[in-house]
């Protein structure tokens, strides 16, 4: 198995997890990834690079985690975005439809247009920010070029990650255990998910022919202030700096949909799949830098 974006926050922990059941390469650009995996240099910007890490790898499963990921530099980077999201993706599918390799790609909750809560996977998707739309255009790319694909659109990240980037209970606990007053919003909602829960998904997908989008999502839709709260109540801090806030008073440089909250009944039902219960991920937040 060849997982992209392995020195990431989310694609480094699924190396991590899916090396206990299969033998796993981590493609790599800079960063560091998991300890113990054979690597294989992976740089989404150059097609030459992707043939000679699927070339290298030979795998019979790739899971495409790597991406541009950072909302606000895709907004102001638009090239960019497309060249790592849609040109990208397309080429990986390309290369594993030619090879017989099953693709697993790694979308986001942000292709969502934010006007309802719990979208389907066969509701309209309408992104606001650039870097939901060459998400979205990169999960049409992939399937319009490797049929037998699937996309799974991922939530927020919570629970333990991988490298220095924090997921959002790590970044809420790390805040207020320094001291540090957080302005979290009251109108950004989302269904928070964990690694190991969609890891359980990947391995579950992997078993089975099943192609399309999946939504794996958490079990609670909670907004951004919701979420900081609990935080601090699962780990047992205190939650005196943590503020209200509203998107429009604290705007970001890209907007994010007032709500992504993902419906995963398709995963659920299909892959005999649930998520973890939310605080049994936020306690596997990573506490070494706490």
């Amino acid at each position: 198995m060849l997982v992209t974006g392995a020195s990431g926050l989310l694609g480094g922990r699924l190396a991590e997890l899916l090396a206990a059941h299969h033998e796993v390469v981590a493609g790599r650009h800079h960063a560091a990834v998991p300890t113990g995996l054979p690597t294989v240099d992976l740089d989404l910007l150059s097609p030459a690079s992707l043939v000679s890490a699927l070339e290298s790898a030979r795998p019979e499963v790739v899971v495409h985690a790597a991406a541009l990921a950072d909302a606000d530099r895709c907004q102001a980077e638009p090239d960019l975005a497309r060249r790592a999201n849609v040109d990208a993706s397309a080429e990986v599918a390309r290369l594993c439809h030619a090879r017989g390799a099953r693709l697993i790609a790694i979308s986001t909750d942000l292709v969502a247009s934010g006007e309802r809560a719990w979208i389907r996977e066969d509701d309209p998707a309408e992104p606001k920010l650039v870097y939901g739309r060459t998400k979205l255009a990169g999960e049409e790319a992939v399937l319009a070029t490797a049929p037998g694909a699937a996309v799974v659109r991922v939530a927020l990240v919570l629970g333990r990650g991988f490298g220095p980037r924090a997921t959002a209970s790590e970044g809420i606990a790390r805040a207020l255990s320094a001291g540090r007053r957080l302005a979290l919003f009251t109108d950004q909602f989302r269904t928070p998910i964990d690694a190991a829960s969609v890891a359980d998904a990947l391995l579950r997908l992997i078993e089975r022919p099943l192609a399309g989008r999946f939504h794996l999502g958490g079990p609670e839709r909670l907004s951004r202030h919701e979420l900081g709260l609990r935080v601090a109540r699962v780990l047992g801090l205190p939650d005196s700096g943590i503020e209200a806030a509203t998107q429009a008073a604290l705007p970001l440089g890209a907007p994010r949909p007032a709500d992504a909250s993902l419906d995963s009944r398709r995963a659920r039902a299909e892959l005999d799949w649930a998520p973890r219960a939310l605080d049994d991920a936020i306690r596997d937040s990573r506490r070494a830098d706490l």
